[in-house]
């Protein structure tokens, strides 16, 4: 509908620039103003819709996005011939078929022109070709033609008159504005427009024609005198135009206008700056090729950051072409959380059709595979990225597709128990000496680390010891007595209805200082001195079970 779209826009153009004609300047006697901005309104109403503001064009709003494929269960419809006929392809149907029909009636009308041409004719300043037409009561002009009746009256004067618009080459306006009514043939403003333009053409050939007069009253009359003959084709001038009879009578005796009417033809530049603004704002402008005021780096900066902030709308685009030869444009959008896709095609003749793929029927999906080669994406849009399916009931995962274990950390340095001692301090200098030469002192070895236990070499075999080697230790010293007087006496316990038993003495053992050496048994290390404390120590009797009296019997020593 892209094409739609581009006429609407420029026929709204051409109206609006047509109402400020008829609003600011169709009074005024600056006629030939008048025709550039007749002119310049055609060509500005199509040239209109091409350009755009980026400046002022919403921004578009753009976020990375996940697509995640969803399968379709689907089955495929047979397309029905009827449903091919879309509104779309009916409009275009009907608007080829104005387009035929008046560009039919054009070749005619130049047709018949050209026959006449064969007739007999005759230069007019050596540069115009005068025709005349037997029997006949018309005068009209045709480029660089002039065709003229031969029982027209006054005709020098008509000739004189024809010779301006043959000057003024207001031919090539004609057949401009019948070109651009066969584009915009719906469009009644086109029709206005070329009688307007007609008008001025006349009023200009009028002001001209008037001056070789007397005054501008004997040529009014001459032109009441001369109002019924017969008219020429719609694509030339007629002298005898019966409709503009009254209009040319009133311009031609109306007040000239002023040179500040002059700036009334400056309403078209608020008219053109309004439309345009307008226009991208309102219509898409897929179709606009010139941007005037593009977007600087900052509103680009703005418009990322609102992108950020915003999780509702998304979108992504894709431009390609299909397996047959055919350029697209694919849009995908998340809006309120729903998935669309719109898609513009364009044809071989660079026509450009648009489809949605939510009001696409089946028949219009099947003709955009058969005809054109393409299928709507089967994908969802999602703003963030969905869980996976649950595993079905009874599946086991697949060990050998399953990823391999993380690495294990790395150890800590040192072992968890391991305490190390601390470095020794440093000596400090001695008394005198001169700490500038003195060599720093070594850095203090690295701490073992528990990986570097089992670095270290292992330690040398032990001998075994022999029976000779026994014989060579010391014999341990002898252990002294203990006397009588080192024991001292142990309370007796009494309890009632228990017969005391007589307590033995304790004994008091008093070890004196022991020294003793240790022989190792690898040899040659030197021996170990040890040296014990004295020790003193009291051995209790262990206590005999209670008896009554009765079965008491006196201990025997």
């Amino acid at each position: 509908m892209t094409w739609l779209h581009y006429l609407l826009e420029a026929n709204i153009y051409l109206a609006v620039f047509y109402g400020g004609y008829c609003l600011f300047l169709n009074r005024e006697t600056h006629y030939n103003l008048n025709r550039v901005y007749l002119l310049l309104s055609c060509v500005l109403s199509f040239v209109l819709p091409v350009i755009q503001i980026g400046a002022l064009k919403p921004t578009e709003k753009v976020q990375e996005i996940t697509l995640v494929s969803s399968p379709t269960n689907s089955a495929t419809v047979p397309p029905d011939a009827a449903d091919y006929i879309t509104w779309d392809n009916a409009l275009w149907a009907v608007y080829i078929v104005g387009i035929s029909v008046l560009a039919l009636l054009l070749v005619i009308k130049l047709f018949k022109l050209v026959n006449l041409t064969t007739s007999g004719k005759r230069l007019i300043d050596n540069k115009y070709k005068l025709v005349d037409i037997e029997d006949a009561d018309t005068a009209f002009s045709f480029f660089n033609y002039l065709f003229i009746g031969t029982k027209t009256s006054a005709s020098d004067i008509i000739i004189r008159h024809e010779l301006v618009h043959i000057r003024q080459k207001h031919s090539f306006d004609i057949v401009f504005i019948e070109v651009i009514k066969i584009i915009n043939w719906f469009n009644p403003v086109i029709y206005l427009l070329q009688i307007s333009l007609k008008t001025v053409h006349e009023y200009i050939a009028d002001e001209q024609t008037a001056a070789y007069e007397t005054d501008a009253l004997a040529y009014s009359s001459f032109l009441v005198n001369n109002a019924y003959g017969l008219n020429g084709s719609s694509i030339t001038h007629s002298f005898f135009n019966y409709n503009l009879l009254k209009k040319r009578i009133i311009m031609l005796n109306q007040q000239r206008s002023g040179n500040l009417a002059r700036l009334k033809y400056l309403v078209a530049v608020p008219i053109c700056a309004g439309m345009l603004c307008a226009s991208t704002l309102a219509f898409s402008k897929n179709y606009a090729f010139i941007d005037l005021v593009p977007k600087t780096a900052k509103s680009t900066l703005t418009s990322a950051k609102t992108a950020t902030a915003d999780t509702s709308n998304r979108k992504m685009r894709t431009r390609a072409t299909t397996s047959k030869g055919y350029a697209y444009d694919e849009t995908g959008y998340l809006i309120n959380n729903k998935t669309d896709f719109r898609v513009i095609i364009t044809d071989k003749n660079g026509d450009q059709k648009e489809f949605y793929k939510s009001k696409a029927k089946p028949a219009e999906l099947a003709m955009l595979k058969e005809k054109y080669g393409y299928s709507f994406p089967k994908m969802m849009i999602y703003p963030k990225l969905p869980p996976p399916p649950p595993m079905p009931a009874g599946a086991q995962p697949d060990m050998d597709k399953m990823p391999p274990p993380p690495p294990p950390a790395p150890p800590k340095h040192g072992a968890k128990n391991l305490r190390l001692a601390p470095p020794p301090p440093p000596t400090p200098p001695a008394e005198g000496a001169d700490v500038n030469r003195t060599p720093p002192p070594p850095p203090p070895a690295p701490p073992v680390m528990s990986r570097d236990i089992n670095k270290m070499p292992p330690p040398p075999p032990v001998p075994p010891v022999g029976s000779e080697d026994i014989n060579r230790m010391p014999p341990p010293p002898p252990v002294p007595p203990v006397s009588s007087k080192d024991m001292v006496e142990m309370p007796a316990v009494s309890e009632p209805g228990i017969a005391p038993i007589a307590p033995k003495p304790a004994k008091i053992l008093k070890l004196k200082p022991v020294s003793a050496t240790l022989y190792p048994k690898v040899t040659g290390l030197k021996p170990i001195k040890l040296k014990l404390k004295p020790i003193s120590a009291t051995l209790y009797p262990k206590p005999a079970p209670a008896v009554s009296p009765a079965e008491a019997t006196p201990e025997v020593n």
